[in-house]
């Protein structure tokens, strides 16, 4: 009976293997957080003039965060043939690492093809792309709208110089025939033009500081993603086989075990003598 439980067991798992494969496609990327201005440096001057979008910690946290996962899965454009176990795969596999270097995160997730990796990178790109590039702008807004109020202190300055220069220039002109001597005219203030120079270099400096900035991105080239084919029907062969001989050996033991009696006692067995 052990034999022949054991036959059907291995009988089963030929059959389940003989069937359709299903294969699991890994791919790996990296994302490099962009950078924006920092916000102390903004307020007060301090520190490094611009820092990452976001910290590399946090991006991983979002990542992990189902709803964050629960959208990928929507969103990512799956084969029809491979849509259903590639939505299981993305959800249970999407993780992210983060690197030595300050900005760079590695991102892993498992699909039931190669497009359907590709399609979820896709996605992932978009999403934190949408996400970094809302705080980026928040913050290049702030240096716009300090460069826009210098500007204007530039100008209302500039329009100062222009009138006195034009007073200069009226006042060197010869004087009519019979006409009063023109009071002399005094120079520029040297305050106006050290304020002049200020204003210019605070606006030079912003606009080096929007410069320094840049988006996020993922890095899908062929040599920054690897996409690898692994087969699962071995391991799950495996489980079929151990599941056969458990259920067989829950037969077995069925079959074996002594009667009962109908009272719920086990029969007696009488010995003789010889």
């Amino acid at each position: 009976m052990i034999a022949a439980a054991a036959i059907f067991a291995a009988t089963l798992t030929y059959a389940l293997m003989a069937s359709s494969k299903t294969d699991i496609w890994s791919g790996r990327a990296v994302l490099t957080i962009g950078l924006a201005p920092a916000s102390d440096f903004i307020a007060q001057k301090s520190g490094p003039a611009v820092s990452a979008i976001e910290m590399p910690r946090r991006t991983v946290a979002r990542l992990s965060d189902p709803a964050f996962q629960e959208l990928i899965i929507k969103r990512a454009a799956f084969e029809p043939g491979t849509a259903s176990v590639s939505r299981s795969m993305v959800a249970s596999s999407l993780r992210g690492i983060v690197l030595d270097k300050e900005r760079d995160i590695v991102i892993e997730l498992s699909a039931g093809s190669a497009a359907d990796v590709q399609s979820a990178f896709r996605v992932i790109a978009a999403e934190i792309s949408a996400v970094h590039t809302a705080i980026l702008n928040r913050q290049l807004e702030v240096v716009q709208n300090r460069i826009d109020e210098d500007r204007g202190r530039l100008a209302a300055i500039e329009q100062e110089i222009g009138e006195l220069n034009m007073r200069i220039l009226r006042s060197m002109q010869s004087p009519k025939r019979n006409g009063p001597p023109r009071s002399p005219i005094a120079p520029i203030p040297v305050t106006t033009i050290s304020a002049w120079n200020e204003v210019q270099s605070l606006i030079r400096n912003d606009t080096a500081l929007q410069g320094l900035s840049e988006p996020t991105a993922l890095r899908v080239e062929a040599d920054n993603i690897v996409v690898t084919h692994r087969s699962i029907e071995w391991l799950r062969a495996s489980l079929l086989a151990g599941t056969g001989m458990l259920v067989a050996m829950i037969i077995l033991t069925i079959v074996v075990s002594p009667p009962r009696q109908a009272g719920g006692k086990l029969g007696r067995i009488d010995l003789t003598e010889r």
